[in-house]
């Protein structure tokens, strides 16, 4: 049983480390890339235009009690649907549970919109990913003092989890916020309200549940209990494993053999394709996009030419159009469609 005293932090001021790796992975370059020319002249403005305006702020508290039970998870008395996060609370043996938010600040989401009505598409990009990215350092940050406050106790923290991660719907960041907001004994250092859509104002926000377990060697046991994978804070004397982001793919196809020696026939090989495939879209959208939106035409060599025409609009900024066209080449039936 957890006895550790209730954990309550509201830092206004804390200090960011947002790493230039991490930055450059949002803004879409690979890793290792330079960044040179006017992008890396966008991408020092933006960072030295949020130094100087931003106003991040993080707060923590420790749920009372947690239960769980049937793919649902209720957090001092407030139920919320969570297959994937029942697991690991399940799994972790987890007692306890901390409720984070961060935030950015309305400052960086203001300012991009000033730049996008002033017809400065460039700086209000570096300007959108920045944020994301003090967002992202925000939660390693408070990631860093959760590990710190746990390990004194002799428990260990789990991986954070948030509404509109799979298997929890964006829906009940609602519930959420008012769970983290109703048990504060802190006044927060400025409004955060989440829409019906779930989408949370100031946009650059994160609402997270982090598990606390006192059964540490599970998580040493159990890597899918380590929150130091999806963790960039650099140099962090609590690192349990190698920080390896990775993003979720919605369909895993098994990659072509790399192997072309030996004797005999070749084992038969797996369907590329999984015909019962789990999608995050629901199928009546999908099927709706194959017929107006997706053209395939297949080569003479067997390859497959494939655009999907996306069509759409800002969340924010009075609703700017949007279109892009992807473009994909896969490869013959027989390689596995890579």
């Amino acid at each position: 049983m957890i006895t550790s005293p209730t954990l309550e932090v509201l830092d206004t001021g804390p200090a960011l480390q947002v790493q230039e790796s991490e930055y450059r992975r949002l803004l879409g370059y690979p890793a290792g890339h330079a960044v040179t020319g006017r992008a890396a002249e966008l991408s020092d403005w933006a960072r030295r235009w949020y130094a100087e305006h931003g106003a991040p702020w993080l707060y923590a508290r420790q749920a009372d009690r947690i239960a769980l039970g049937e793919g649902r998870v209720a957090i001092d008395g407030i139920r919320f649907v969570s297959p994937r996060l029942h697991q690991v609370l399940h799994d972790a043996g987890a007692e306890s549970a901390v409720l984070v938010a961060v935030s950015a600040g309305p400052q960086c989401e203001e300012q991009a919109r000033r730049l996008w009505v002033e017809e400065k598409p460039d700086e209000y990009f570096f300007l959108e990913v920045y944020g994301s990215a003090v967002v992202e350092a925000l939660v390693s940050s408070a990631a860093y003092h959760l590990c710190d406050w746990a390990d004194a106790r002799g428990l260990a923290v789990l991986p954070h989890y948030s509404p509109g991660y799979p298997d929890w719907d964006i829906a009940e960041q609602q519930k959420l916020l008012d769970l983290v907001t109703q048990g504060s004994r802190s006044a927060h250092p400025g409004e955060l309200r989440a829409f019906e859509s779930g989408m949370l104002q100031p946009k650059k926000s994160l609402l997270a549940v982090f598990g606390i377990t006192p059964h540490v060697e599970r998580v040493q046991r159990l890597t899918s209990l380590v929150p130091c994978a999806s963790c960039s804070l650099p140099a962090c004397r609590y690192r349990r494993a190698p920080y390896q982001r990775s993003l979720p793919q919605i369909e895993r196809v098994p990659a072509a053999s790399a192997e072309r020696g030996g004797a005999g026939p070749r084992p038969a090989r797996p369907s590329p394709l999984t015909p019962d495939a789990r999608y995050a879209f629901s199928e009546r959208a999908l099927e709706k996009w194959s017929r107006e939106r997706l053209r395939l035409i297949v080569q003479d060599d067997g390859t497959i030419a494939a655009r999907f025409r996306y069509e759409g609009t800002t969340c924010s900024n009075l609703g700017h159009p949007l279109a892009f066209d992807y473009v994909v080449r896969l490869s013959r039936r027989e390689e596995g469609y890579t």
